[in-house]
């Protein structure tokens, strides 16, 4: 009887063979790259010691009045798939953050030009609530929509400083004269570019969100002179969000006391000189986990913004919706001290 030859598994080499392809699906997802960005809690600063004022009445103030940040950063589908897992994690839309070929070095100038303006607006907004009067020197170009033909002509950071041949010291003057014209018409901006004074033709567009209103799609900003040296520093933090925070940080240091009364408050929102508004941001529900991790006891947020803060993971803090400026400073006095 001839002996049986025994057959080898064949299982090892399925297990291997699995194996080998996982590996190498895992390999192909890590270098796809999305189109998203993973929104995460950032740093957390004491806006307060960003303030460097030489006025005739400064105070030391000991309250935390807290700026939040976010990280946006890129993400493969592995990266996807874990941040899905983590209720303090957003995915968003590249496009919605970044401009079509926009380099990273182009996006953190347009932050950082943000950031700047934002404090110009913090500051104006400050002293006007205090009473103190403000010079504006300069109206600046400071974002331009997209697809408006503004966008072939003017650039960022131009100074506005006419409009049809009629002079403009505010941004406010410049809404009416663009309002009385038409859709399609072409009106003559006088700007002040790299030191030269220049003209410019520009079609007006039409408002998607008032049809039949025309703009030009440009977001402006103003340079002011205030009354002493003052400035907010920021270092290479960018963006407008932390507008409501450094004006209250602004006004704890120049009047007597605490507006925190001991409390540790924390914000976010933009600040808009014109009756103090509080604008919408971005990464509302990160920045109420970075506060409540900061210790926080209460956060600001922009009305608009509410009901996205409202789904933030979180257990203690207490979400203020506010939107003005004067309504997060009833809400300040009206706390009890700590």
């Amino acid at each position: 009887m001839e002996p049986t030859q025994q057959k080898r598994p064949i299982w090892p080499f399925a297990s291997l063979g699995s194996l080998f392809f996982v590996a190498v699906l895992l390999i192909m997802a890590w270098n796809i790259e999305l189109p998203y960005l993973a929104y995460s809690p950032g740093p957390v600063a004491n806006a307060i010691d960003a303030i460097d004022a030489d006025a005739e009445e400064i105070d030391d103030p000991a309250g935390n009045l807290l700026m939040l940040t976010i990280i946006g950063q890129p993400v493969n589908v592995i990266e996807a798939v874990i941040a899905g897992f983590d209720p303090t994690i957003d995915l968003v839309r590249r496009e919605a953050v970044r401009r079509p070929d926009e380099s990273d070095e182009e996006y953190r100038s347009r932050v950082l030009a943000q950031m700047s303006d934002s404090n110009h607006r913090a500051i104006a907004t400050a002293l006007s609530y205090l009473g103190y009067e403000m010079v504006v020197t300069e109206i600046i170009v400071d974002d331009i929509l997209e697809d408006v033909p503004a966008r072939d002509v003017l650039q960022l950071g131009d100074s506005i400083v006419a409009v049809d041949g009629t002079a403009v010291s505010s941004a406010t003057e410049i809404s009416p004269i663009i309002q009385s014209k038409a859709i399609g018409e072409v009106i003559t901006l006088t700007v002040v570019r790299d030191g030269e004074e220049i003209d410019v033709k520009v079609e007006l567009a039409e408002r998607e969100d008032q049809p039949g209103v025309p703009m030009i799609g440009i977001t402006l900003g103003q340079i002011t002179e205030p009354p002493f040296p003052i400035q907010i520093r920021t270092g290479d933090i960018g963006g407008p969000s932390a507008g409501l925070m450094h004006t209250l940080a602004i006004i704890d240091v120049l009047t007597e006391g605490d507006l925190t009364k001991g409390h540790i408050i924390a914000g976010t929102g933009t600040i808009e000189p014109s009756e103090g508004r509080v604008g919408a941001i971005g990464g509302v529900r990160q920045k109420v986990v970075a506060a409540e991790a900061a210790g926080a006891s209460h956060i600001f947020v922009p009305v608009d913004n509410y009901p996205a803060a409202l789904e933030a993971p979180r257990e203690r803090i207490e979400i203020v919706p506010v939107a003005t400026l004067q309504e997060a400073i009833e809400f300040l006095e009206s706390l009890p001290p700590a």
